[in-house]
């Protein structure tokens, strides 16, 4: 009886919020209510509206892990703001370009140092530079094969989960292609929301 009690009492009490900027008012008291402590009296009207505009930014979506805190020790809680856009704090792999505007963004999760074949327990063996030559070339060779696939996809940036190593970064460099390495999981998977696109570790479509 007190359940459906209350559920009676809400719905009696319910309104759409159909008025953007009223809805927005009730957002602003809910969230000055929640960070009302010694803390941030002070700032309890800025955080308020970043963590307001932050959340109806998801336009609906109630995946909050979609909105990234990044904390930064130093300077004052003043100096806090909210990004448009998404932030990855990571370094742009030498040689390539540093700044892309509209860019279409390849996410990967590959390994991009020799793309060989791992047989636990077992040995090469050779007493031969030319053979050892041949076998760094295969590896070599094998790598080239795979970023001449991801470039077939005509990004202008290319990040991937995993480390890139020198060869294939150069080999990025070269295209014009901004080279980001090591991104964490949960980097790229927020970036694959935000951006709509999916992660890869194959690349035989580049027209899907």
């Amino acid at each position: 009886m007190a359940k459906l009690e209350a559920l009676k009492t809400l719905n009696d009490i319910a309104f759409e919020n159909n008025d953007k900027e009223i809805f927005k008012g009730y957002l602003m008291n809910i969230a000055k209510t929640t960070l009302s402590s010694k803390l941030l009296t002070q700032q309890k009207e800025t955080f308020a509206k970043m963590a307001v505009d932050a959340v109806l930014r998801l336009q609906g979506n109630d995946d909050l892990a979609l909105i990234k805190i990044i904390k930064k020790q130093g300077n004052s809680l003043n100096d806090s703001f909210l990004a448009d856009g998404f932030i990855l704090e990571k370094s742009i792999s030498v040689g390539c370009p540093k700044k892309k505007e509209k860019a279409k963004v390849l996410i990967a999760n590959t390994a991009m140092d020799t793309d060989k074949i791992k047989v636990y327990g077992a040995k090469v063996q050779t007493d031969s530079l030319v053979t050892l030559g041949n076998i760094e070339k295969a590896e070599k060779d094998k790598m080239k094969n795979k970023i001449d696939k991801i470039i077939a996809y005509k990004p202008d940036v290319f990040i991937n989960r995993q480390l890139v190593y020198n060869y294939p970064e150069q080999l990025f460099a070269e295209a014009g292609i901004m080279c980001i390495e090591h991104a964490d999981f949960d980097g790229i998977e927020r970036l694959s929301a935000v951006t709509g696109g999916d992660i890869l570790s194959t690349f035989n479509d580049p027209t899907a």
